[in-house]
């Protein structure tokens, strides 16, 4: 079997690796592991996990996993609030495609890590844009008949739950905090709902999370897919 590290920036995304991802791929032939991503190392031991506020603690956390020279590493890093001195970003800034955009972050990523076995992947915007694949389910979950329709608005009007803008006051995770008045608990609720949305409703309504899905299972077929970098850390 394949074995993958996903480094995860939060306990929602550990929480979704575990109940949905990993059983997902363990079909596939793919052992995922989520790994918590390190902010704040302490002399003593220990420290603080959670959140990306540097490029540098992306990079030394992914430094880190690679010592495991025989699993392949991923990431699961939300797109909204990326560090700002992330490789490229400024680039990006003005650019209306945010397909084309994640993607040119992603080859960034890829070629600045330089390990062979590395899939970069941004999630577009964040974790919560996952939610509006299936707004029934949504519904059913908080118990209001008066939401399916405003959140079926919200990714009409965007194109897809991918594209949900990254603006403070509309990003996914600010709109569902808004309708649904401070209830959603991102950390418990987030991936419950994915549990019942289910990950092919998820791929199925957004392409740039399919993709990922997508060179992940490969793994389990030829540990030499998704393998479109040179060099090792």
């Amino acid at each position: 079997m394949t074995r993958l590290l996903l480094l995860v920036e939060g306990q929602t995304e550990e929480n979704f690796v575990n109940s949905t991802l990993k059983p997902h791929l363990e079909k596939h032939g793919v052992y995922a592991a989520p790994s918590l991503m390190w902010t704040n190392r302490l002399p003593s031991g220990g420290g603080f996990r959670g959140g990306v506020r540097k490029w540098r603690t992306i990079l030394a956390n992914i430094h880190e996993l690679a010592h495991d020279t025989n699993a392949w590493i991923s990431t699961l890093l939300d797109f909204y609030g990326l560090p700002k001195d992330f490789p490229e970003l400024e680039m990006t800034d003005g650019a209306k495609d945010a397909y084309k955009k994640v993607f040119l972050l992603e080859k960034t990523f890829k070629a600045k890590v330089n390990r062979k076995k590395f899939i970069p992947f941004l999630i577009l915007h964040e974790f919560e844009a996952w939610l509006f694949s299936s707004p029934d389910i949504v519904v059913k979950h908080f118990d209001d008949a008066k939401l399916e329709g405003r959140l079926c608005r919200i990714v009409k009007n965007a194109g897809a739950p991918e594209l949900i803008d990254q603006n403070p006051n509309t990003h996914p995770k600010a709109q569902l905090q808004k309708l649904i008045q401070g209830t959603y608990k991102e950390v418990s609720d987030g991936p419950l709902l994915i549990g019942k949305i289910g990950i092919e409703a998820v791929r199925s309504a957004c392409t740039h999370f399919d993709d990922w899905l997508t060179k992940l299972e490969a793994l389990g077929n030829s540990g030499n897919q998704g393998d479109h970098g040179a060099g090792k850390l």
